[in-house]
């Protein structure tokens, strides 16, 4: 095979391989361009969230003959900070020659090579327990509150891990956990200990609400990557109808099952709960996003901001001025932490945007429409639109003041 041969094989898996770690359409086109401009290739590529098309030519060609289209269908891909990291990296070392092409793509395929089933387990499992248990600290939850959906977190993650390569159990997990969390928690509040229901069920399926998704849509489109963000948007809306009715179900049975939920009196929480909790939380993240051991600071710090611009900024100026302050200052942090350490700006932005992301008020929105409050799902929807916008405008502009060295 000719040089040109192997890179354009290289440029083709590169492309797969970024979509699969769960980048973006506007980062990943972004850059796969800029790979095959060093490479003296002209690649034009068209991401959704389940395909990718991509022509390659030289830069110069004339004539159709050198010129290779691939379409490839993909699976959406999770985010996975460690193969973005790596990726970057071959990228960057074939791009400045200390690699060929086919050397690249030996490295390519290393790379990308699944992680340990022992290691695939740890790190759902926890991740899980630590973000339903964390989130209920940071929504002002009280210790047992954070215990029980801590305990709901884990008991979602292994029945998330069990369902991994079965696909009719993952086309009803969503609903399938939600019936459950809803259950378990009505139980609890009926049975052992008075708890704000609504609370818990909101923390215990915290990872599978899709407000990273929602806002990842809007950015695309607010990019022009219309297919793509339209796809995703459909997707998280599915989600979130999967999530609702699941949590609907579960309560109704509870209703049926004539359990009465105590509802607990609110209380003051101490502040070194509120810290134990966003250490929590940024435990999670580092976890779920498959951050490598050593960027754990990093996702700490990113949280850390996160958290407490929006907590200092909201009361002054509003929820949704607020959050557009918070959402820049994140973008402009993970930017200039890109540009400092030369690595991907993800493993800052992802922990800081997920603090921020309004998911769990699309979630309210649709349960209170299931529930045939229409004013109130209606006005939680307007809510969830205008926080999206915002938290969207924060980004851009911060990318707009401080640009990324890198894509991702």
């Amino acid at each position: 095979m000719t040089e040109y041969g192997h890179q354009t094989d290289f440029i083709i898996e590169l492309a797969r391989d970024l979509h699969q770690g769960g980048a973006t359409a506007p980062r990943l086109e972004a850059a796969i361009d800029g790979v095959a401009r060093r490479l003296n290739l002209d690649a034009n590529i068209w991401s959704s969230p389940t395909a990718i098309i991509i022509t390659v030519r030289p830069v110069g060609a004339v004539g159709d003959a050198d010129t290779i289209t691939r379409v490839v269908r993909l699976q959406p891909g999770d985010i996975h900070l460690r193969r973005l990291w790596r990726l970057d990296d071959i990228a960057e070392r074939v791009a400045r020659g200390e690699l060929s092409a086919a050397d690249g793509m030996q490295e390519l395929h290393r790379s990308t090579r699944p992680d340990p089933l022992r290691r695939q387990w740890l790190e759902t499992v926890f991740g899980f327990l630590f973000a339903s248990a964390g989130v209920a600290g940071l929504l002002k939850a009280s210790i047992i509150e954070m215990v029980c959906a801590g305990a709901l977190g884990l008991l979602i993650g292994i029945l998330a891990q069990l369902s991994v390569g079965r696909q009719r159990v993952g086309a009803t997990f969503d609903a399938a956990a939600a019936f459950i969390v809803a259950l378990g928690t009505t139980w609890i509040a009926h049975a052992i200990e008075p708890i704000s229901t609504r609370l818990v069920i909101t923390a215990g399926l915290i990872v599978l609400l899709p407000g990273l998704m929602l806002t990842t849509a809007a950015a695309e489109v607010a990019t022009n990557h219309l297919v793509s963000g339209s796809a995703r948007f459909a997707g998280a809306v599915a989600t979130l109808l999967k999530l609702a009715f699941g949590a609907l179900v579960g309560t109704r049975l509870a209703q049926g099952l004539g359990w009465a939920p105590m509802q607990a009196l609110s209380t003051v929480q101490p502040e070194w709960l509120e810290t134990a909790a966003l250490m929590i939380s940024a435990a999670a993240f580092a976890l779920l996003f498959k951050a490598r051991i050593r960027d754990a600071w990093v996702v700490l710090l990113a949280a850390s901001i996160s958290y407490y611009s929006s907590k200092w900024a909201t009361p002054l100026l509003g929820p949704e001025v607020g959050l557009f302050v918070a959402s820049f200052i994140v973008s402009v942090a993970s930017n200039i932490y890109s540009r400092v350490a030369n690595r991907p700006g993800a493993t800052f932005r992802m922990p800081g945007l997920i603090l921020l992301v309004p998911g769990s008020v699309g979630f309210k929105s649709l349960s209170f429409v299931f529930e045939k409050d229409v004013f109130l799902g209606l006005d939680a929807a307007f809510s969830v639109v205008t926080l999206i916008a915002a938290l969207v405008a924060g980004l851009v502009l911060g990318s707009s003041l401080v640009p990324p060295r890198k894509p991702l």
